[in-house]
């Protein structure tokens, strides 16, 4: 029985680390696609750092899955779906544009917490604990975009080491 379970959790930890994978992927894409377009100097810098946010957060996780043999996903169809998503978005009221993935964004910190309790060693939990903290930035900076709250919407995805590490290169 506990070993059904362990392999259950694998299975599932397996999983979510593909679809993390698999979303930065696409956030990547879209913020890059949607900033290649941006005619306002502000959103596309906006937008830069946000697919500066994605790709670091990606890097984080290739090694991880290449080690545990971890299938990364279709990234063909991901792509697919940013350049979609993109293209659906372009024309968006900056404020609808931010508003429209503040949700999803509350999803992905719940699953990517549940990936630092399915953690494996602490190199695996370290990589998990930098995804919920590039989510939580990037809630962070929403709230800050649309006046939720007061600050810098930049510095806390700034803040974040792995992105602070990616944008000094």
């Amino acid at each position: 029985m506990f070993v059904e379970s362990c392999d259950t959790l694998d299975v599932e930890a397996d999983e979510l680390w593909t679809e993390a994978y698999q979303g930065e992927i696409l956030g990547e894409l879209v913020f890059t696609l949607m900033a290649e377009r941006a005619e306002d100097p502000q959103r596309r810098r906006a937008l830069e750092t946000l697919a500066l946010l994605e790709r670091s957060t990606k890097e984080l996780a290739e090694p991880l899955l290449a080690r545990r043999g971890i299938p990364p996903g279709d990234t063909e169809a991901t792509t697919a779906e940013a350049a979609t998503m993109a293209h659906a978005a372009a024309d968006l009221p900056w404020r609808d544009f931010l508003g429209f993935f503040q949700p999803e964004v509350s999803e992905f910190v719940a699953k990517y917490r549940r990936l630092v309790t399915l953690a494996g060693n602490d190199d695996e939990r370290r990589i998990a604990e930098a995804y919920v903290a590039h989510e939580e930035a990037l809630e962070t900076f929403l709230r800050r975009s649309l006046g939720e709250e007061p600050g810098d919407p930049f510095e806390p995805i700034f803040a974040v080491p792995h992105v602070a590490a990616a944008n000094s290169r």
